[in-house]
């Protein structure tokens, strides 16, 4: 930053878990309770909005002209998008997903996988809503300051164990897909939270490829988050998913080590 503005992620952090995890208690409470879903609901998405409302506190009161104008760069200005990345961003996570089913279906699970979800239109409006308030918290703050004080590879791992933690609330809470896995397998719970490690990965690569563009974020959380949520896709798949993704993962960090393992690489301001 042009004002030297030095980032402060531990109160980032911290004020994200509060701001999130104590509305999602309350949602846990109320979700067992009879006649009490609206509750459980409005404390779930009170909760959903931590990293973003946290992202706010940390920019606005920095005393920051240059973070205030950055952030607001970031969101608004589209011309930070490369084109070429355009297929990344909105066709990998299917794609990934596809070739996932289709080997699902080499080993005997149903194609019925490839039906869409009955109860997916009803879902869309929360699937589009989380992505956009996660990484206006998420890259809007959090990732850079990470990477400002660990540089990128360390600071990516060290993101994946933070947003998998921030998600641990949501299997308490009656009803979500977080509390179905709890019921169903500790593989699939083991997975769910594997799997936020090649995400935390290929968003972070897209991130800074694109000029740290909230925008490019938001519009690739999206895509996992549809494509997810999209098709009747079974949890034995979403482990192939999960593996498929690794794999992509390893082979972007072996094409930019350079990028990933630079020591000290400062936060880059937009181009």
């Amino acid at each position: 930053m042009g004002d030297s503005y030095r980032y402060k992620p531990l109160s980032y952090f911290a004020r994200v878990f509060v701001m999130t995890w104590a509305p999602w208690s309350f949602a846990a409470y109320y979700s067992y309770q009879p006649a009490m879903e609206l509750y459980s609901n409005l404390f779930a998405l009170l909760g959903l909005l931590g990293p973003f409302f946290a992202a706010l506190i940390m920019t606005w009161s920095s005393g920051s002209r240059d973070l205030k104008h950055d952030f607001k760069a970031r969101l608004v200005d589209l011309r930070l998008i490369r084109p070429t990345y355009l297929p990344v961003i909105l066709i990998l996570m299917p794609l990934t997903l596809l070739l996932s089913t289709w080997l699902s279906l080499e080993a005997g699970r149903s194609a019925d996988q490839f039906h869409f979800s009955p109860g997916f239109a009803a879902m869309l409006p929360i699937i589009l809503l989380a992505p956009t308030f996660e990484e206006l918290g998420w890259r809007g703050y959090g990732m850079d300051s990470l990477r400002a004080k660990f540089g990128m590879m360390k600071a990516t791992l060290l993101f994946s164990l933070l947003w998998a933690t921030w998600h641990v609330p949501l299997f308490f809470i009656d009803h979500t897909y977080q509390h179905g896995l709890w019921n169903s397998s500790p593989i699939y719970v083991a997975n769910f939270f594997i799997s936020i490690l090649p995400a935390a990965i290929l968003m972070n690569w897209v991130y800074y490829k694109n000029n740290r563009s909230i925008v490019a974020a938001i519009l690739m959380h999206m895509a996992l988050d549809v494509t997810a949520e999209a098709f009747q896709t079974e949890q034995f798949t979403k482990c192939i998913w999960t593996g498929v993704l690794l794999i992509i993962s390893i082979l972007v960090i072996a094409a930019n080590r350079a990028f990933f393992f630079a020591a000290g690489a400062p936060v880059p301001a937009p181009e």
